[in-house]
């Protein structure tokens, strides 16, 4: 008998047994020693495990008073509640506890734990264990069930994981009430002890057909538990169960098509019960089962099966004569499948009442469905694996085919060539040229390959290199270029390869040899210019020939046999020389210096590559490199040439030049007397160089001696074979004359002062010196003469001469000489000086006398001031005395008026502008006559009605002053300006300005923040004018204006209080104006 046994898996949320502890209370009421772990424990003990659902460390004054745990829920049976635990106390007798008490199911249990100790209350608590227990109905198919059917059974399943005996299954009788099961009213299972089978028949016997469209509730309790709460009811409606059904002669398919249709026939265990006639007769009164059809679906799932054909029109007609039908035609889906044929039907029956009344028919029992396999052959497919052919022209290819699905064996035809029988599941087609195959395949049941309905056959290419591997630049220039030089290997071999079957879409293998075996591994590797072409570019080559082979992936081979050249080798034949004429120690008498560097070098070369340059080069000395075959103008030193042909080969030589000895020259002379005035002769003597020698003196005498000369100077000049030529001269003059060597004249130290001195230094001359010294008057002068003569103190300013005379009968020397003094001191003070009311005026001479002392006294001699610096308020005649650090004196009086007028000077400016714009002046002044004091570089655009405009070449710091002039007073005031770059971002800065703006007025100015701006232009311009503070931040928005030449703007903001600047831009100028604002 089958017996239907389910397993259920316990989650977390899913438990067996609630286990709930309530009203624990105790109390420690001593104190506790601090170093012990006083605590308690409560454990509860299950099968297999144990859990602690309480721990406390207690000390004085922990207690709980009726405090309730959270439920505790597990899913092994509950064996025993465990309580442990001690307490120290300081004094006295200390607690201790352990008790392991059994527990029960469902009653509400009272535990009290003795603590030993009067100093701690007993422990006491609740424990409640209930077992979670519940029932549900399911089909011998495993569905959820709400009927109880007569003839068919089914499964009453409680929760799994409780002792056998604890379950106790009870149903509720119509008419008796809750009753238990009896043994023939169930079937149970040793292993499941939570399920057990039923039926309306198993339990009401006979009486069951009278129980059908009745009620009956089902419920599972615990057993000996009848404190235990009630768990949920499971109701269940009696009705009939239909017929099992089986599915026979089962006809697949042959072959899996667009539709799949198969046969079966339908057996069902039994007629359908009820009267043919009266369902014919009057079906309104019919009585019994009726079939409203069958459901076809896949075994299992709800989804349809297919279409069902070749059934009655009538079912429950044919089924109350036939327990079967044949030839059921099937569409099925394209592949082998489960199904199951479903009966669905209803029962009709009278209920107590006497009132007709249906019900469905219990179709839920695992042999209500008739499960069935229909086989339906795969599809026929087939995958053709080929192999190309690697080498252009090959017939090397193959195909393999691999078939799957239909019914072996199987055929094939490749391009219509007669069929062929293959056995097993493959076959290979080999010796196959480059090209397209069609290979149309069969099974035994001539079924042949569909894709989207069609017949599809396989369709293959075989495919191969469409070229041949080609160098494709073979006989270019760009192929081989040869070395350059002999012995250079600098040659390469430059091949663009396509055709083949490249490695990674464009490369190949490539190897080249040498003639001695040696393969060459200076290669790059890259595209060319093309798309698909691989670039080989071996280098560092020397002359020989190579063997280049080129390899595809595939290993197809193309071999080529190149040929690399190489010049002669370059060299030097010879250096020629010209020699040079002079050795540069000896100077030329006509300054003709290039006798001295006159060499000439040329160079003989061949070999190589034509045509050739030339690098000339000096060994450790100073020279400028040449490119040319011959180099002149050349001195000693050695010499190199680089020779560099066409291919920058290059061969060296080198070459020593070298200079002539020296030529020489040595004149003698005869002495000169003042009696004998032409008497003098001289003789040349040369040496060195390059003889013979000729000789030329200034006098046109052509030999070596001459005589006849009078006292002068003579020059003669050698020259040897080479026309290197030196001069010496010769002097041949009286005996020697005094000569004054040195002059040292000390000046006058102050204005008018006598502390001058002359100081000379003398030689020559014969014998003793004697020396006179005479003033400009020509007075003999014989004071305060020292050193035989040679110096003279105590001099004023003035001309002095002095008369030399030696002991030989030649005229006396006479010199002259001046000694100066330093120019009379200037005191620039005015000898009178005019101060309005309440002024003063101040003097600073620290700068005309940087390093004097000073001495301002009045009338009286008081001495007032010794500063370089003073003023003065009151009227008076004072005195200033200046000592420079020389000790020179001057002193000069000055007289000061005092005048009734008042003198009031002051102007208006930015504190802060911009170089390179135009910043205004105003003057503040009135009635009086001004003169503005500005640095040189600060240039004045425009001065008008005692007002500038002025503007800044840089950046930097500037002082502005304003001198006013009343009644003979003057008086001069000044305020520092910073000028520096165009943080406001105004304009460009460093830039070329035109000057547009004629005139700009603030009205009145300083102002309570309501005033007007008046502007003129010199040409018409939109103008633009805003305010910002002294942080740069704007303060008055820009207020712009149409092209004109005359504006008159009024502006009021009473916000406004401080230091302003008002910013006017018409025509790329710019002016900038300072605006105080009082409130």
């Amino acid at each position: 008998m089958l017996f239907f046994i389910t397993t259920t898996t316990i989650l977390a949320q899913d438990y067996l047994y609630n286990i709930e502890l309530t009203n624990l209370s105790y109390d420690v009421r001593r104190k506790v020693k601090r170093k012990t772990s006083s605590y308690i424990s409560i454990k509860i003990y299950y099968e297999g495990g144990s859990k602690e659902i309480y721990r406390q460390k207690l000390g004085y004054g922990s207690k709980e008073n009726n405090l309730f745990l959270p439920p505790i829920r597990i899913n092994k049976k509950p064996l025993s509640i465990h309580v442990k635990g001690f307490v120290n106390f300081k004094v006295g007798t200390d607690a201790h506890y352990e008790e392991n008490i059994p527990l029960n199911l469902c009653p509400n249990q009272y535990f009290e734990i003795d603590t030993h100790s009067p100093r701690m209350t007993n422990i006491t608590f609740r424990i409640n264990v209930t077992p979670s227990l519940t029932l549900k109905s399911i089909s011998t198919s495993g569905k959820s069930n709400s009927y109880l059917p007569i003839d068919s059974e089914i499964l009453l399943v409680a929760k799994e994981g409780f002792d056998r005996n604890l379950y106790k299954f009870q149903y509720e009788h119509p008419i008796y009430g809750w009753r238990d099961f009896t043994s023939t009213e169930y079937i149970s299972n040793w292993i499941s002890p939570h399920i057990i089978r039923t039926s309306a028949k198993k339990i009401f016997k006979e009486e069951a057909e009278k129980m059908i469209g009745k009620t009956i509730n089902f419920r599972v309790l615990v057993r000996g538990g009848e404190s235990c709460p009630l768990n949920n009811v499971i109701p269940l409606t009696v009705t009939q169960a239909a017929p099992f059904i089986t599915i026979k002669n089962i006809q697949s398919p042959l072959c899996n098509s667009n539709e799949t249709t198969a046969t079966v026939t339908i057996q069902l265990s039994r007629k359908l019960l009820g009267s043919l006639e009266q369902y014919k007769k009057n079906r309104e009164a019919y009585l019994g089962e009726v079939f409203n059809g069958f459901s076809f679906i896949k075994a299992g799932e709800n989804e349809k099966g297919g279409d069902i054909d070749g059934l009655p029109k009538d079912l429950t007609e044919y089924f109350l004569q036939h327990d079967h039908i044949d030839n059921v035609v099937l569409r099925t889906a394209s592949v082998t499948t489960n199904y199951q044929i479903d009966i669905m039907g209803k029962f009709y029956y009278l209920n107590n009442n006497g009132q007709r009344k249906d019900i469905p028919l219990y179709t839920d029992d695992a042999q209500h469905k008739g499960i069935f396999t229909i086989t339906v052959p795969k599809p026929l497919t087939a995958s053709a694996f080929p192999t190309d052919n690697k080498c252009f022209g090959d017939t090397k290819g193959k195909i393999e085919v691999r078939v799957l699905g239909g019914t072996p064996p199987y055929k094939y035809v490749k391009n219509d060539e007669p069929p062929v029988t293959v056995g097993g599941n493959s076959f290979f087609l080999t010796n196959l040229p480059t090209g397209t195959y069609t290979l149309t395949i069969t099974d035994k049941n001539d079924c042949q390959i569909l894709k989207n309905g069609k017949v599809s056959p396989v369709v293959v290419k075989i495919g191969g290199p469409a070229k041949p591997i080609t160098i494709v630049n073979e006989g270019k220039v760009n192929f081989i270029t040869h070395a350059k030089g002999y012995k250079r290997k600098d040659g390469m071999i430059s091949a663009i390869i396509t055709g083949g079957t490249p490695i990674d879409s464009y490369r190949y293998t490539t190897q080249l040899q040498a003639s001695n075996g040696e393969f060459i591994n200076t290669l790059h590797m890259g595209t060319g210019e093309k798309k698909g072409e691989f670039l080989a570019l071996y280098y560092f080559l020397g002359a020989d020939t190579y063997t280049l082979t080129i390899k595809d992936r595939n290993g197809c081979t193309l071999t080529k046999k190149i040929t690399i050249t190489e010049p002669d080798e370059l060299i030097i034949n010879s250096i020629e020389a010209t020699p040079i004429s002079c050795n540069p120690r000896n100077s030329d008498p006509n300054n003709n210096s290039s006798i001295n560097s006159n060499g000439t070098l040329t160079v003989n070369a061949k070999g190589g590559v034509p045509t050739y340059r030339y690098v000339w080069k000096r060994f450790n000395k100073p020279y400028t490199e040449t490119r040319n075959k011959t180099i002149t103008d050349l001195v000693d030193g050695i010499y190199q040439v680089e020779v560099i042909d066409a291919n920058e080969n290059k061969a060296v030589g080198t070459y020593t030049l070298t200079y002539p000895d020296p030529l020489y020259l040595k004149v003698t002379k005869s002495e000169m007397t003042c009696s004998a005035p032409n008497g003098g002769q001289a003789t040349a003597i040369a040496s060195g160089g390059t003889p013979p020698y000729t000789y030329l003196w200034n006098t046109g005498h052509s030999g070596a001696h001459i005589t006849g000369l009078s006292a002068g100077k003579y020059f003669v000049t050698v020259s040897d074979s080479r026309g290197c030529s030196v001069q010496e001269k010769v002097v041949l003059s009286y005996p020697e004359e005094v000569e004054v060597n040195n002059a040292i004249i000390n000046p006058v130290t102050c204005y008018e002062g006598n502390d001058g001195k002359i100081a000379l230094t003398l030689s020559g001359g014969k014998g003793n010196i004697s020396v006179s010294w005479y003033d400009a008057q020509g007075n003999l002068l014989s004071q305060r003469i020292t050193n035989g003569g040679k110096t003279i103190n105590g001099l004023k300013a003035g001309k002095y001469k002095a008369v030399f005379r030696d002991q030989s009968d030649c005229p006396a020397l006479e010199q002259f000489y001046e000694v100066l003094q330093p120019e009379k001191t200037v005191i620039n003070i005015p000898s009178q000086i005019t101060i309005c009311q309440g002024d003063s005026r101040s003097f600073d001479l620290s700068t005309a006398f940087p390093s004097a002392t000073f001495r301002w006294t009045d009338s009286t001699g008081t001495l007032l001031s010794t500063e370089p610096t003073f003023a003065v308020s009151t009227k008076g005649i004072y005195k200033v005395e200046i000592t420079d650090q020389k000790g020179c004196r001057e002193a000069t009086t000055f007289e000061v008026l005092q005048s009734d007028k008042v003198l009031e000077v002051d102007f208006l400016a930015a504190t802060n502008a911009y170089y390179n714009y135009t910043v205004k002046l105003i003057n503040l002044s009135h009635s009086i006559t001004t003169q503005w004091v500005l640095p040189q570089e600060v240039t004045l655009i425009k001065e008008e009605n005692g007002g500038a405009e002025v503007r800044f070449p840089k950046e930097g710091t500037y002082t502005i002053g304003l001198k006013g002039l009343l009644d003979g007073c003057e008086k001069t005031i000044y305020k520092t300006l910073w000028v520096e770059k165009d943080r406001l971002g105004i304009g460009k800065e460093n830039s070329f300005k035109e000057v547009v703006i004629d005139d700009f007025k603030i009205v009145d100015n300083p102002n309570n923040g309501t005033f007007r701006i008046e502007v003129k232009l010199k040409k018409p311009a939109a103008i633009k004018i805003y305010g910002m503070d002294i942080l740069g931040q704007m303060v008055i928005p820009p207020i712009e204006q149409p092209e004109s030449t005359t504006f008159n703007i009024p502006v009021s903001n009473s916000r406004l209080s401080g230091q302003y600047l008002i910013i006017l831009e018409a025509g790329g100028d710019v002016m900038v104006q300072k605006m105080i604002v009082n409130h």
